[in-house]
C-alpha cells in the first residue's frame, strides 16, 4: 500500500511549488499510470516516493508519505530499498559498476544477502530483462536500452514490493516496449506489485488500472483507462500526445473515439471510408542529389567479438532526411558512428564528397549524441556554439555571426548568455544541433533525436530537423519513434543484427508490414488503419486530408 497526503514540495531556491496538494492512494498489485508534460513534477514524484526528498534533495516539503508502516521521510534509503524500487529518468546515473553482474548484484551486496542468493538475483533478472550473454560487459559498451533494461534490472535484484518507473520507454525500441510492459504485467501478478509508471508514453496505459494525467503538480484527471485515452481536448491542452485513433475519429467529427486498431477500421468501413482512392503524389520536398556519403565494403567489429558487419556498402544522398531504425543492439549506433569517423572499419572505406568550399576537402559532418550532456561543456550557452568555429581559425566576428546564426536558426538566441545546464532538455537538444550548425557542416547525424522530449519536444525537433534539411543539409538519424520516421523522412533503412533487412522511400517501407513485423517493427496506427481500409497514409494529416476531401466531393 502506497499512500500519499496532502504532498507538496518546493526545491531550494525555486520560485514555485513542483507538487502542490498531492493524495493518492495505489494498492498492493494496482498498476497506475501518471501521464504529463515536462515540468509537470513526475520525476519530483518518484524523487519523493523512495525517501530521496526530502532525506537527500532538500527543499520545503509538506505532507505525508507511507509505504507498508514506514513513512518516507522519516525511513533511511537501506530501509526503503527493498520496499520502494525507482528507475530514474536518468537511468544511466544508476549505473555505478564495471560490468553487468556486478551491477545486478550492487544492491543484493549491500542488503547483506548470501552469495548463493546473490547469483540466484543476478540470473534471474538477466534473463527477465533479455541480458544473457552480457554479464562480463562493461556498462558503458551497451545501447541505450539496454542500458536502461540493465538498471532496470539492478532494481529489481532488491525485490521491491512498490516498482516506480520514470519514462521506463524512453531508451527502448517498439519490440522492447512490448516485451517490457509484458514482463513488468507478469511481475504484478506473480509479486503482487504495486506499479506507478510515469511519463508521457501512451504505451505505458497498457494493463494499468489506472490512469492520472498530471500537470504543475497537480493531478487534472484520474480514471479508467477508456475514459482518460479518450479525453483528446485534455491531453492536448496539456501538451501530451492524445491517443493516435482517438484523436483522428475526434478530428472528423464523430462522437465515438475507437482505442482499438480493429474496432477504428471497422467503424471506418461503416462510414464508408474503405473505398481506395489512387494514392496521393509525392510530397514536394528536397530532392535527393549526388552521392554525400557512403560506406564500401565495410568489415566492423568490436575486439574479442565476431564481425558485426562484412563487406557492407551503404550510400547516402545529398538533400535526403535518412531513418534508421532497429531493435535495441541491432547496429544502428555503431553505423553512426562509422559513418562519423568515430569507430574505424577493419576493411573497406568510409568515402565523403570533396566539398569545394573547403579547398577541396572532405565535406563537413555534424554528429549530434544521443544525450547531448555528453557534448555539452561550456558554461555559456554562447561559448558552447562558439568553439567549433575558433578551431577552425575564424576570426572572432566570423565566429559572432555564426554563433548568431545557429542560436537564432534553433531558436535560442536570446538565451545566449545563459548557462547551458540551465536549460530544458529540449533546449540542451536543440543547443547541441546550433554547436553542429556553427561549423557548416553539409550533413548531420542524429542519434535519437526526440529521446527524453514530451511531444511538444519532440514536434519542435522534428519541425527543427525538416528546417534544416530544407536549408540544404542532408540529415541521417536513429530513431525508434516509428510516427517522426514516416511524418518526416524521405527514405527508410531497417536494421536487424547488423544486417540491412529493408531500405527505400518511407512509403514503400512502411507498406511491408510482414517484414517490419520481422524485425518487431510497426507502422504507426494511423498507417495501419488505412492499409485496413485499402489505401494508403502515412500521417493523421494526410489521412484527415483525403477523408475530409472524399466527403468533400460526395457533398457535390
Amino acid at each position: 500500500m502506497l499512500s500519499i497526503r496532502d504532498l507538496s514540495f518546493r526545491y531550494k531556491k525555486a520560485e514555485h511549488f513542483t507538487l502542490q496538494g498531492l493524495t493518492l492512494e495505489i494498492k498492493a498489485g494496482e498498476r497506475v499510470t501518471v501521464l504529463g508534460p515536462s515540468q509537470s513534477g513526475k520525476s519530483t514524484l518518484a524523487l519523493c516516493l523512495n525517501g530521496l526528498i526530502p532525506r537527500l534533495i532538500k527543499g520545503e516539503f509538506q505532507g505525508r508519505i507511507q509505504v507498508g508502516e514506514r513513512t518516507t521521510q522519516n525511513s533511511r534509503p537501506r530501509e526503503l530499498a527493498s520496499r520502494v524500487g525507482v528507475l530514474f529518468q536518468d537511468f544511466e546515473s544508476q549505473l555505478i559498476s564495471t560490468r553487468v553482474d556486478l551491477e545486478i548484484a550492487f544492491g543484493p551486496e549491500n542488503l547483506g544477502l548470501p552469495r548463493e542468493e546473490i547469483g540466484v538475483r543476478i540470473r534471474g533478472n538477466m534473463e527477465l530483462m533479455g541480458l544473457n550473454g552480457l554479464a562480463d560487459r562493461e556498462p558503458a559498451t551497451l545501447s541505450g536500452g539496454q542500458k536502461q533494461l540493465l538498471a532496470l534490472a539492478a532494481v529489481l535484484a532488491l525485490q521491491p514490493q512498490t516498482l516506480i518507473l520514470d519514462e521506463p520507454t524512453s531508451d527502448l525500441d517498439p519490440w522492447r516496449v512490448e516485451d517490457l510492459l509484458q514482463t513488468l504485467e507478469i511481475l504484478r501478478q506473480r509479486e503482487n506489485l504495486a506499479m506507478v509508471l510515469l511519463g508521457q508514453d501512451l504505451r505505458l496505459t497498457e494493463h494499468s488500472d489506472r490512469i492520472i494525467l498530471l500537470s504543475e503538480g497537480k493531478v487534472v484527471a484520474e480514471g479508467k483507462p477508456g475514459e482518460i485515452l479518450r479525453q483528446v481536448e485534455t491531453f492536448r491542452r496539456l501538451g501530451l500526445q492524445p491517443h493516435p485513433l482517438a484523436a483522428l475519429f475526434f478530428d472528423l467529427g464523430q462522437a465515438d473515439l475507437p482505442l482499438d486498431l480493429n474496432a477504428a477500421a471497422a467503424l471506418g468501413r461503416r462510414l464508408g471510408w474503405d473505398n481506395p482512392d489512387p494514392p496521393p503524389a509525392a510530397a514536394s520536398g528536397p530532392v535527393a542529389g549526388p552521392e554525400i556519403l557512403a560506406l564500401r565494403q565495410v568489415d566492423f567489429g568490436y575486439p574479442e567479438r565476431p564481425l558485426l558487419w562484412e563487406k557492407l556498402s551503404l550510400s547516402f544522398y545529398q538533400g535526403e532526411i535518412v531513418a534508421i531504425l532497429g531493435a535495441n543492439g541491432s547496429g544502428k549506433t555503431t553505423l553512426l558512428k562509422l559513418l562519423r569517423g568515430l569507430l574505424h572499419p577493419q576493411a573497406g572505406e568510409l568515402w565523403i564528397r570533396p566539398d569545394s568550399e573547403q579547398s577541396g576537402g572532405p565535406a563537413r559532418l555534424g554528429f549530434v549524441f544521443q544525450n547531448p550532456d555528453y557534448q555539452i561543456f561550456a558554461e555559456e550557452v554562447g561559448e558552447e556554439v562558439a568553439f567549433g568555429p575558433r578551431q577552425l581559425g575564424l576570426s572572432e566576428t566570423e565566429v559572432k555571426g555564426r554563433v548568431d546564426q545557429a542560436l537564432s536558426q534553433v531558436h535560442l538566441l536570446d538565451q545566449a548568455a545563459e548557462d547551458p545546464f540551465s536549460l530544458t532538455k529540449g533546449q540542451r537538444q536543440r543547443l547541441a544541433v546550433a554547436a553542429v550548425l556553427a561549423m557548416a557542416p553539409a550533413l548531420i547525424i542524429l542519434d535519437e533525436p526526440t529521446t527524453g522530449l514530451d511531444h511538444g519536444g519532440q514536434m519542435g525537433m522534428m519541425e527543427l530537423i525538416r528546417e534544416l534539411n530544407q536549408r540544404g543539409h542532408t540529415i541521417i538519424m536513429v530513431t525508434h519513434s516509428m510516427w517522426a520516421a514516416a511524418a518526416y523522412a524521405s527514405r527508410l533503412i531497417i536494421m536487424q543484427e547488423g544486417r540491412i533487412i529493408l531500405d527505400g522511400p518511407t512509403r514503400e517501407v512502411l507498406s511491408q508490414e510482414e517484414a517490419l513485423a520481422g524485425c518487431n517493427l510497426f507502422p504507426p496506427l494511423v498507417t495501419r488503419l488505412a492499409r485496413l481500409l485499402g489505401w494508403s497514409a502515412l500521417t493523421a494529416a494526410e489521412f484527415l486530408g483525403r477523408v475530409k476531401g472524399r466527403q468533400h466531393d460526395r457533398r457535390n
